[in-house]
């Protein structure tokens, strides 16, 4: 039974499990059905599919197809079916099961908004169940780099102004754009480097930010050195995608045109054709040049080398106006002109020679626009004007060479050379003036040439082609040229002539006389025979035209057969040669000149040449067919030189021909005689050819022979000097020197040139090479020039012949001239903050023929300035700042070699102009004000004030002005001296109302400059105040808007009488009645003026000028009221109102001299000879009356007759620009000038000026004497040196200068004695009257000062004056003797009886000196014994405390404390100083011995902080307590600080604060305050640092006496001390009681203190 059981249990659960498992597999099967046509994207939230196809072309897609698997549930055709549904996007694709195929191009950018993706719609469809379901499918285009940056907006275009700075934007047009996404997509836009053209522009822009596309200035742009047309050039411009990788990226480019415009940053400049260099296209130190005649009347003057002109160097060609602005002398202006539009220079004035004789003026042209100038745009030029004399004598004229030579073909301005050797010299002409004066500047001629259209005269004086192709061989081969030089408008004066001769270059090649010749026709045979004659000629002469022939080819077979004459031309038949009949050859031949071979020229022709068959007639022949003869030159005309015969096989007649005809010979036709019909000369040809031609005149055939003449050469010629004229210059000194050499020709040959010297006269001559030297040292002082006859003769013995010639030697001096300035005086202006540039060049001439001029700076501040030392350019090494406080500078020029010369130096005035580079800025950054609300209109609520660095007027100049905030502006007003006021009521209900005014300084110069600054404003409500309307404002009733006006009202110092001020309206008046207006003020009413106009406004003007330096501001108060005023009803307005008087430049500048009665206006000085330069000789100087920049002053010298002296421009002090030994003669006695003062310098023709004289003496040993003050040291006469002037001029009645002072000295036998003690006053005498130094010997001056009565009268006076003075003698300077020695005695000798008293006086003093150091010691004992007794001092009786004993461990114990305080003065110790104090003992107090102490010695006094140290010292007090076991607890504590072992200070003024304390290891006396915190006392040591107090356990029984007091000593000045020390108890309780004390004086007795209650 129990088996069945289990098993039917069995059975029953297998079946439960069973049915589970088969129920789990339904229900598995049923999900899976469900799920079928279901998508399964990635993303379990998507409801879609998402694929991507890339984008793709036919092409593409044909090589790689593009398929993507669609995840979705079910097994196709068996679970699920798939089919696309018909839309436009599912066109693209074809579907394969799940594998979606892309069969169509895909190309995103077809559409205009971008196929980016394809919505693919699949219908599926479950088998199983039946249904149906779209699927959507998104499929994503992925872009591909496919399309490149297309431009926009073509073609580009800009303009850029050729001042604009670098790195500014100038073209932001640029775009692009692409039609791929992303990266793909994004453009940035580069520059391409182009060819480098001349318009290629990527060198000058750049492009920094690539994704932006604007294009920037790399570099500065330069309009004029643009060489392209319309000045436009191309910029490559490349756009780029930013595909990855970058290899795929894709890009466009295009071109910009860029123009560039000019801009005006060039001067004008001068224009003629000899002005270089030129720079910049400016021409660089432009010169003119022109002269007028002495005393002649003025006009329009004719300038060299071409009229002034200057144009604007931009294409913009603005006008340009000419102006004189500076000259030397200074009077230029008094005698030329030059018009402003044209240039032309005019003399206004006649001027004499004896008075100036050249000047110097600088010509400006300055560029403007509109009429107005352009700052900056000018350009000068140096315009030299001679003043020539009247002429009389006409010029001598000077000719280096009278033959010339030159090539022909040269071009215009080829020299004129002096020989034909390319090496010579050029033919130079130049002009002597006989009028002409030392120092004189070179003449100026015009020079006349006849022809003159071939030949003219440089600038250097040479001899030069004018006119282009000169033809030797059609022209003339020489020309004859005239010269004749004339000065101005006068007559002309000696002709010179001058013969050149063209050179022939060969030019030209040989030409035959045909162009072709005729077939020539030979009979056969044997023999020589003539074939044809050529001829040919060259036009060029000498060698080039000589002519020669020769055979350059014969054609086949013709080889040996002919030959040719290569001087006739003429073929002929070789001897020997058997032509053949039938037989054709051709000859070519070849003319060429005797050019060297280089140079030579040829030309060619052919002859044709036929043998034909014998005939019976023959022509006649010659044999030999050459000869040679030779004759002698000058044989007779008709002479027979040689007969030629000829043969003739016919025997037929021959006749005989000379062919070519020759001019020298010809032959007899019947004999063949040769003779000569014209003389022979050797010197034109040695040798002579002949063609002679022999015919029957029955065959065509001709026969020709050859004859050589030979010419024999005769001394029939005379030697022939090369040049026509020599001369030549030596150095003198020298001996054995150089000179030249002659050289003379033979043209009969074989002969030699022997040179011989007339006379010695200190030169010699080699007799063969013809080099002459000098046979002495020449003196070119004595004699500076020679004419010597040199003869030059052949060598033949038997007739010998020879020439002369004469020569000219100059003799040169050394260079020993000194360069000298052309000018005194250059003025240069330069702008500020430039540096490196140059400012001037100066200019110094240097007489010598070898130039050697070194600049150097002499003076002036080498280290903003330098020279040049070649060229003379003054440069600024660095940026001037004119800001800095110096606007002008001062240099001195000179040349290394003229040192002290005259003209050895010039002077460069350099003026700084400001630029407006300085800022304004305010005295403080931020402003507070506070006032009331109550405070009227006009109330001054704050000044402001601000400072600019700039320092000219215009840059300087500060206008103040309010800006923002909220109602601050309509409040508040500005004045224009910052001030600013109120202008409306202030009233409010707030209790304060803060405003935040903003205020600017403004500098209106150019550029603008702006400071700021802000002005808080706190306004308070007055409660007190009553609340009445301000009476400012008035919105109804009768009477002005406003009580106050708001502004300053401005009117120009003497500005005409009723001048108007201002217009004030009149409001809410009654129709018909009248109203008055008038002034009230009792001070002003004379000044102003009212008047009532139209009924409706009160008009105030002036009554008078005003002027400001009598007052500055009026206050005015305008009243209004009707003309019927009824008092008690009618209401009255007033109006407050201020008017500012504005200064203007009215009072000229007024020179400040000591005596003006006495010296009038004049200045007097003195320089003696050996005054180095620089020196100080006197100061001027004047004032202004009126106010700033009107009243700034600046000095110049005038009328200088000599640039010995300069001014500082600023201070006024004259000193001398040269030692005047160097240039004053021994007659010099005095320099007069004239200084000029000028307001306002920068105001230009509104400033105004005043002059005084100047009279400068030089001091010599006759004008020198000494003034002797007796028994009183230089040192302190010095401090009486205008008194001394001033008695002295009294005395004389002439104007006295002090030179110096010195120790007096005198002669003592042969000793110079100085006596230190007394003085030397050199001084001088003047005489007003004339202006000369006045000797030391003149009558005038010897009764008023060396006279005995003038003595003493002069003595009177100096005792009677403010510093008396005792006067011993007025003399004349000490003459030192011979081997006088000096001596320095500060005494005279003294006699015996003197020496005696003053040993007495002596022993008194000594006595006296004892009795005062015996009264000083009695003193102070008693001062130590008193200050004993104030060291001594008693504290008062305090009550015993008593203490509970405490049973708690000293763990347990809880800190309470108890302060009382004691009071006691501590005297100080005045007897002994600095660690030397002893130890002093005191007496303990009664009862008590162990309160006995001693303090020992070493208290110090600190040197620094004049403090009192005082160390530690135990005392038998604290050692008694220490050393006693009954209070080991602690049971009163005083607290002090522990500063280690360094000693604490008292201060050395009284009363102190002094705390004591008790402790077990040492016990500090100091410095201390008291702490009540519970916790002790700080102590303050000597550096007033804090330090925490320790305690220490003292017993309170050791206060407990009374009558124990406590000594304290302390080193200090004696004064009373009261300290304080603070001892707290154990209770629990504190409190403190401060003692009352007096202070007493240093003398007074110690106070003792007060009892002091201790809790």
């Amino acid at each position: 039974m129990i088996a069945r059981g289990a098993v039917n249990k069995m059975i029953y659960h297998s079946g439960q499990g069973l049915l589970l498992l088969l129920g789990s597999l339904c229900l598995a099967l049923g999900t899976d059905a469900q799920k079928l046509c279901s998508p399964q994207p990635p993303d379990p939230r998507a409801t879609s599919l998402q694929v991507s196809f890339n984008e793709s072309s036919s092409e593409e897609l044909t090589l790689r197809p593009q398929s993507q698997d669609l995840a979705i549930h079910g097994e196709v055709d068996s679970d699920i079916s798939l089919t696309l549904t018909p839309t436009t996007d599912n066109s693209y694709f074809v579907l394969y099961g799940k594998k979606l195929s892309l069969i169509r191009p895909l190309d995103r950018e077809s559409t205009a908004v971008g196929l980016n993706t394809l919505d693919v719609h699949i219908l599926c469809e479950n088998l199983q169940s039946g249904r149906q379901r779209t699927i959507l499918v998104t499929a994503s285009v992925v872009d591909k780099n496919d399309n490149s940056p297309s431009f926009m907006n073509l073609p580009y275009h800009f303009e850029v102004n050729e001042l604009t700075p670098v790195g500014a934007t100038v073209f932001r047009m640029l775009s692009a754009v692409d039609a791929d996404k992303a990266e793909n997509g994004l453009v940035n836009f580069v520059l391409t480097p182009g060819d480098g053209s001349t318009t290629d522009a990527s060198r000058y822009f750049a492009i920094n930010l690539p994704y932006q596309g604007f294009i920037t200035i790399a570099s500065p742009l330069d309009y004029e050195s643009l060489d392209v047309s319309n000045h436009t050039m191309q910029l490559h411009v490349t756009a780029v995608d930013q595909a990855r990788p970058p290899e795929g990226a894709l890009s466009s480019s295009t071109t910009i045109e860029v123009t560039v415009t000019d801009g005006n940053d060039l001067s004008p400049t001068f224009v003629y054709a000899g002005c270089k260099p030129i720079v910049s296209r400016q021409c660089v130190n432009p010169q003119y040049r022109t002269a007028v005649v002495s005393n002649a009347p003025g006009g329009a003057l004719s300038v060299m080398p071409e009229p002034i002109r200057a144009v604007d160097a931009d294409n913009m060609r603005n006008p340009v106006t000419y102006s004189l602005i500076s000259g030397e002398p200074e009077t230029f202006a008094e005698y030329f002109s030059i018009d402003e539009r044209t240039g032309v220079v005019s003399q206004t004035a006649p001027v004499s020679r004896s008075d100036i004789r050249q000047f110097a003026m600088l010509v400006l042209a300055q560029e403007t626009v509109g009429g107005s100038p352009v700052p900056g745009k000018f350009s000068t030029a140096t315009l030299t004007v001679d003043v020539v004399a009247m002429t009389s004598d006409v010029p001598v004229l000077t000719v280096s060479a009278h033959a010339g030579f030159v090539e022909e073909n040269a071009q215009a301005g080829t020299v004129v050379r002096s020989d034909r050797d390319s090496a010579s010299p050029g033919v130079r002409i130049g002009v002597l003036d006989p009028e002409a004066l030392a120092g004189d500047a070179p003449p100026h001629f015009g020079y006349l040439l006849s022809p003159d259209g071939d030949f003219g005269i440089n600038s250097d004086g040479y001899l030069v082609v004018k006119r282009s192709g000169l033809d030797a061989d059609n022209d003339p081969r020489s020309y004859v040229v005239d010269v004749v030089a004339q000065e101005g408008g006068s007559s002309p004066g000696q002709r010179e002539t001058i013969t050149v001769t063209l050179i022939d270059t060969n030019d030209n090649s040989p030409q035959f006389e045909r162009q072709s010749y005729e077939l020539v026709t030979l009979s056969e045979g044997l023999g020589p025979r003539d074939v044809l004659q050529v001829s040919a000629a060259d036009k060029d002469s000498g060698i080039y035209g000589n002519v020669t022939y020769s055979i350059r080819h014969l054609s086949a077979g013709g080889a040996d057969k002919f030959e040719i004459n290569p001087q006739s031309g003429l073929i002929r038949v070789l001897p020997g040669v058997k032509l053949q009949h039938g037989d054709t050859y051709s000859l070519f031949i070849e003319a060429s000149d005797g050019a060297p071979e280089e140079l030579r020229r040829a030309a060619q022709t052919v002859v044709d040449v036929a043998v034909q068959a014998s005939r019976v007639q023959t022509a006649p022949y010659f044999d030999p067919t050459e000869y040679n003869v030779t004759v002698s030159e000058g044989i007779p005309v008709n002479t027979r030189i040689i007969k030629l015969q000829a043969f003739d096989a016919d025997g037929d007649e021959i006749f005989y021909e000379v062919h070519p005809a020759s001019p020298y010979f010809e032959v007899s036709q019947e004999t063949g005689q040769v003779t000569n019909h014209a003389r022979l000369d050797f010197d034109n040809a040695d040798v002579y050819y002949l063609t002679v031609r022999a015919t029957d005149r029955k065959t065509v055939p001709t026969s020709s022979a050859t004859v050589t003449v030979y010419v024999l050469d005769q001394n029939d010629n005379n030697p022939a000097f090369v040049q026509s004229r020599y001369s030549f210059h030596v150095k003198e000194g020298v001996k054995d020197a150089y000179v030249g050499t002659v050289e003379a020709v033979d043209v009969d040959t074989g002969t030699e040139m022997r040179y011989s010297l007339a006379d010695d006269d200190g030169f010699r001559v080699d007799a063969e090479s013809g080099d002459i030297y000098t046979s002495a040292a020449l003196d070119s002082e004595l004699r500076d020039n020679y004419m010597l006859t040199i003869t030059a003769t052949d060598s033949r013995l038997e007739d010998a012949r020879s020439t002369t010639m004469k020569v000219m030697v100059t003799v040169v001096d050394v260079p020993d001239e000194n360069p000298v300035f052309k000018t005194r005086l250059y003025n240069a202006v330069v702008e500020e903050n430039l540096s490196n540039v140059t400012i001037v060049t100066v200019e110094a001439y240097d007489p010598d023929t070898v130039k050697n001029i070194t600049y150097v700076m002499k003076n002036g501040d080498a280290g903003k300035f330098s020279v040049d030392p070649v060229t003379g350019a003054v440069r600024t090494r660095g940026a001037l700042d004119y800001d800095a406080g110096r606007s002008h500078y001062t240099l001195v020029v000179g040349t290394t070699q003229n040192q002290f010369g005259a003209m050895a130096t010039t002077e460069v005035n350099v003026t700084v102009l400001d630029k407006n580079d300085g800022y304004p800025e305010f005295t403080q950054a931020l402003y507070i004000s506070e006032l009331l609300d109550t405070a009227p209109i006009g109330t001054l609520v704050t000044r402001v004030s601000a400072e600019d660095t700039d320092r000219t007027p215009e840059h300087s100049k500060t206008v103040y002005r309010i800006v923002g905030y909220g109602q601050a502006p309509g409040l508040f007003y500005m004045l224009t001296d910052g001030s600013i006021i109120t202008k409306n009521s202030l009233v409010s209900d707030k209790l304060t109302t803060t405003y935040i005014v903003g205020v600017e300084a403004l500098d209106p110069g150019y550029p603008e400059r702006v400071g700021a600054a802000n002005v808080t404003v706190a306004v308070r409500h007055d409660d007190a105040a009553p609340r009445v309307e301000p009476a400012v404002v008035r919105t109804t009733g009768f009477g002005f808007q406003q009580g106050v006006y708001s502004e300053p009202l401005l009117v120009e110092e003497n500005a005409p009488a009723h001048t108007h001020v201002v217009t004030v309206p009149v409001v809410n008046r009654e129709a018909g009645r009248d109203i008055v207006c008038e002034i009230e003020s009792w001070t002003h009413d004379d000044k102003f003026t009212a008047v009532a106009e139209g009924g409706s406004q009160c008009v105030v003007s002036t009554n008078t000028q005003l002027d400001r330096e009598k007052a500055v501001l009026y206050k005015l108060r305008l009243k209004v009221f009707y003309r019927d005023q009824d008092v008690e009803q009618d209401p009255t307005g007033t109006m407050s109102m201020a008017v500012e008087v504005t200064d203007r430049n009215d009072h000229a500048p007024e020179f400040v001299i000591a005596d003006p009665q006495l010296v009038g206006e004049r200045y007097f000085g003195v320089v003696e000879m050996d005054t180095p330069p620089f020196t100080e000789i006197l100061q001027v100087k004047a004032v202004d009356r009126d106010e700033g920049e009107n009243a700034a002053l600046s000095y110049r010298l005038e009328q200088l007759s000599k640039p010995l002296f300069l001014i500082d421009s600023e201070t006024g002090v004259v000193r001398n620009s040269q030692q005047l030994s160097l240039f004053a003669s021994p007659s010099d006695r005095r320099y007069k000038f004239v200084v000029m003062a000028t307001d306002s310098p920068s105001n230009g023709d509104a400033a105004l000026s005043a002059k005084a004289e100047v009279i400068v003496n030089i001091l010599r040993e006759e004008h020198k004497m000494v003034l002797v003050v007796h028994e009183m040291e230089p040192a302190t006469v010095q401090l009486a040196r205008q008194g001394i002037s001033s008695v002295l001029q009294q005395q004389t009645g002439y104007v006295v200068g002090v030179d110096g002072m010195s120790n007096r000295r005198y002669v003592d036998g042969e000793d110079v004695v100085v006596d230190v003690a007394s003085t030397d006053v050199w001084f001088h005498a003047t005489s007003a009257d004339t202006g000369y130094l006045l000797n030391r010997s003149d009558a005038r001056l010897a009764g008023k000062l060396f006279a005995e009565h003038g003595r003493n009268e002069l003595q009177l006076n100096f005792l009677s004056a403010a510093q008396p003075l005792t006067i011993a003698e007025v003399r004349s300077p000490i003459v030192i003797p011979p081997h006088a020695q000096l001596q320095r005695h500060a005494y005279e000798h003294i006699t015996h009886w003197q020496a005696g008293v003053i040993a007495l006086a002596v022993i008194i003093i000594l006595l006296s000196l004892g009795a005062i150091v015996g009264l000083c010691c009695c003193w102070a004992s008693y001062k130590k014994q008193r200050n004993q007794v104030k060291r001594r001092v008693v504290a008062p009786r305090y009550e015993p405390v008593f203490i509970e004993p405490l049973v708690e461990t000293k763990a347990q114990l809880q800190p309470q404390y108890e302060t009382q305080e004691l009071g006691m003065f501590v005297p100080v110790d005045y007897s002994t100083r600095q660690n030397a104090m002893p130890n002093h003992s005191y007496p303990p107090p009664p009862g008590d011995a162990s309160f006995a102490h001693s303090i020992p010695g070493n208290v110090r006094q600190s040197p620094k902080e004049n403090r009192t140290f005082v160390p530690y010292v135990e005392t038998a007090l604290e050692k008694k307590i220490n050393d006693s076991p009954t209070y080991s607890e602690p049971y009163f504590e005083a607290s002090l600080e522990d500063d280690g072992d360094r000693p604490l200070s008292v201060e050395s003024e009284g009363p102190y604060h002094v705390t004591s304390s008790v402790a077990k290891d040492r016990a500090s006396i100091g410095s201390a305050t008291s702490s009540e915190s519970g916790s002790g006392t700080d102590f303050v040591d000597d550096q007033h640092h804090h330090h925490p107090l320790k305690s220490s356990a003292i017993t309170s029984q050791g206060f407990s006496n009374a009558q124990n007091p406590l000594y304290v000593s302390s080193e200090n000045t004696g004064d009373a001390v009261s300290p304080r020390s603070n001892i707290t108890s154990k209770s629990g309780q504190s409190s403190s009681s401060r003692s009352t004390h007096s202070s007493s004086s240093r003398s007074a007795a110690p106070q003792r203190a007060e009892s002091t209650t201790i809790l």
